[in-house]
């Protein structure tokens, strides 16, 4: 049993991305050309976000959005461990900590009531990760940050296209992040990743 069968996805798409593929080669746009423009708008508007920014990876997209919040070696970020090592490796790209809470046995994602013990003075921020489809507590993480005066950063690598109380994964404040590896709800033929605000 394939989990990811990318040739199954190819045949019934074939068609529609030979055209898609064909147009890009015709016009020799391939780096900042007018599809990803439309990629990062038809994405931002899906998520309800104003602006989203493609990159080459969904480690490069959290590694871009701490850069963006300042982040440096010293500070301490908040975040699961039961995810993808890419959560904790951008927090450690940047020179920072990763500071571990445990998962909420139902949901498997970070759970909230854990979040508040693990804030230090050192800390900058919490990067909540959904799983298995569905998002995070972020109404609860963005109370949380609010109190201590902390940035979010949503993971949504494994539930992009998921919705909590009328809201889109990583169309939450503050930033949200995902992954186009093939195995992802939403994956490409190669890599990639989106940052949205």
């Amino acid at each position: 049993m394939k989990f990811v069968d990318l040739q199954s996805q190819f045949a019934a798409y074939e068609p529609e991305i030979r055209r898609e593929m064909e147009e890009v080669l015709r016009s020799a746009r391939f780096i900042m050309g007018p599809k990803g423009s439309e990629l990062e708008k038809r994405l931002s508007d899906y998520v309800g976000g104003k602006h989203a920014i493609g990159c080459s990876s969904g480690t490069d997209a959290l590694v871009l959005a701490l850069m963006a919040y300042g982040v440096k070696a010293g500070d301490e970020i908040v975040t699961t461990p039961f995810t993808f090592v890419a959560t904790a490796e951008a927090v450690m790209l940047v020179g920072a900590k990763p500071v571990f809470v445990d998962i909420d046995p139902v949901t498997y994602n970070i759970c909230t009531d854990r979040i508040e013990e693990a804030v230090t003075r050192k800390t900058r921020g919490i990067i909540a990760v959904g799983l298995y489809g569905q998002c995070p507590e972020m109404e609860a993480i963005l109370s949380i940050a609010r109190e201590f005066g902390l940035f979010v950063i949503e993971d949504g690598a494994q539930s992009f296209g998921a919705e909590r109380n009328g809201r889109r994964s990583c169309g939450w404040p503050h930033v949200g992040t995902t992954s186009f590896f093939p195995s992802k709800p939403l994956g490409c033929y190669g890599d990639g990743g989106m940052v949205f605000t």
